[in-house]
């Protein structure tokens, strides 16, 4: 697979880089094995990663560690997805997928903003990765047993988050007995099926008013939201204010 990557930090204990995938690899990659731990941080499209006899679904309300005990193959569907690449001197976490909250989501986006603006110095800069790898820690708990037909409904609503599906339309898209999975799909996620939804859609919200969207019913409108108000409430609740403030205080340009 063929990235382009751009370092956006570097340092003894931790590197950032922002890493865009060049062309569509829709099949199973090679297996690779990293050098040192290492902590990917999807920011756009979903893709699939196998480890061992798993594989799952990474989307940008997860975070995936990736270990060199354990090799891994990734499968992507679509060119152009991006992810924030942390690489750690220090082993923090087994390798697997973790979810990773919105708060999360937006302090890594204020890093962006910040290092396009170069708004913000080493210390600062390290002291907000350190706060996301803590928060994409892995709970004490033995991870829950990977569940098909809860990765096929996660990659179903990643593919598109902007979809008004109801519980049945992906019960029956993922082959599922409605109420059946949405108490798996808790079970082994922590949220619900419209938890996972918003999420991946107050995540595509983010970056275009990181990216200076000027309609916010235009936004409303592409993330499936029913109006204008429906998308402000929504995002009001998620981050404590209205659309038009956090593209205030997230615009900056494009970063390359």
């Amino acid at each position: 697979m063929t990235y382009l990557r751009s370092v956006l930090f570097e340092s003894g204990s931790v590197s950032c880089q922002l890493a865009t995938l060049e062309a569509a690899e829709p099949g199973w990659s090679p297996r690779y094995r990293v050098q040192g731990p290492r902590l990917l941080l999807p920011l756009t499209q979903r893709f699939e990663c196998r480890l061992g006899s798993d594989a799952f679904v990474c989307d940008p309300a997860a975070a995936l560690w990736l270990s060199p005990d354990g090799p891994y193959q990734l499968k992507h569907p679509t060119a152009g997805q991006r992810s924030v690449v942390l690489t750690l001197a220090e082993d923090l976490a087994p390798s697997g997928r973790v979810y990773l909250p919105l708060g999360s989501q937006l302090l890594l986006r204020r890093c962006l903003q910040a290092h396009a603006l170069r708004a913000i110095d080493a210390l600062e800069m390290q002291e907000h990765l350190a706060g996301l790898i803590q928060s994409a820690r892995p709970p004490d708990r033995p991870a829950a047993r990977i569940h098909r037909a809860v990765e096929r409904a996660r990659d179903y609503i990643a593919a598109a988050p902007e979809r008004s599906d109801t519980l049945d339309e992906i019960a029956r898209a993922v082959h599922c007995s409605a109420f059946h999975l949405a108490r798996r799909f808790r079970v082994h996620t922590g949220t619900s099926l419209h938890g996972l939804r918003n999420q991946l859609r107050m995540t595509l919200a983010l970056d275009r008013l990181r990216e200076g969207e000027r309609s916010i019913s235009a936004l409303a409108a592409d993330l499936g939201f029913a109006s204008h108000a429906h998308f402000t409430v929504a995002f009001r609740r998620a981050f404590g204010m209205a659309p038009s403030q956090m593209r205030t205080n997230l615009e900056a340009h494009r970063l390359h």
